[in-house]
């Protein structure tokens, strides 16, 4: 036999022997992602700034057909002077709780001599905290001047009506839309120079209350879409909305 033989033979068997499995090395470790930075602050952005439209764009929520003796007292409360301290309530300080009182309601008229009033009231979630928030228009010859009519909005306070914004510049309609300024939706309305159309504005929340603000709007466009909200039709005076009685 060459002796080139067997050495061929133990390179064949080499070759040809199974090879064994080799156990997988486990993935490298990574560290995990840091969470995103919480969009938080009174003048950072929300969360909620870009939620999912309110309603379809052209659709309009019918203002509430019934009287609400709750809204007509802070109507009321707001609009029109209060009565003066009783004098068992001015005697402990008689020299400041009457005048003081008498002082912060000198610009308001008392309700009795304003002529009749009528009021519109819808309801809608503004800031998103699942509570509805109320807004109102009073119209007549007190509430209403070149600018527009009075419009007030509330919110829910443990059962009580708390003031958010109140305004003279109700124009018919109030469209409610989806952008959002510190969580509240924002709020469009024809505005009027002189009793002469001028354009929109947009009522936006600034973290107190509801600020008018000039909307640009291209020429030919009505505005962004949205919900109407409130809407003066075509009615005679006594047939839009509720009456504001002065008392209960």
């Amino acid at each position: 036999m060459s002796p080139l033989r067997p050495l061929a033979v133990l390179l064949l068997i080499g070759c040809c022997s199974p090879v064994l499995a080799q156990p997988l090395a486990p993935p490298p470790l990574t560290a995990p992602a840091p969470p995103p930075r919480p969009l938080l602050g009174p003048d950072g952005p929300d969360p909620r700034d870009r939620p999912p439209p309110l309603a379809p764009p052209g659709s309009v929520i019918p203002p509430i057909n019934r009287p609400d003796a709750r809204l007509e007292a802070a109507l009321r409360a707001r609009l029109f002077a209060g009565p003066l301290a009783s004098p068992a309530a001015a005697a402990g300080d008689p020299d400041q709780t009457e005048w003081e009182q008498a002082r912060a309601t000198a610009t308001r008229p008392v309700c009795a001599d304003v002529g009749p009033l009528r009021y519109l009231h819808n309801r809608v979630d503004l800031d998103g905290d699942g509570k509805l928030e109320t807004v109102a228009v009073v119209v007549g010859s007190f509430a209403c001047a070149s600018g527009g009519c009075s419009l007030l909005i509330f919110r829910d306070v443990d059962g009580v009506l708390e003031l958010v914004a109140e305004n003279g510049l109700f124009q018919s309609p109030l469209t409610v839309i989806s952008n959002r300024h510190r969580g509240w939706l924002d709020l469009t309305l024809p505005a009027s120079l002189h009793g002469a159309p001028d354009g929109l504005k947009e009522l936006r929340f600034d973290g107190r209350t509801y600020r008018p603000v000039p909307l640009a709007v291209a020429e030919g466009t009505s505005g962004p879409p949205g919900t109407v909200l409130l809407e003066l039709l075509p009615l005679p005076f006594e047939r839009l909305g509720q009456p504001l009685p002065c008392g209960p």
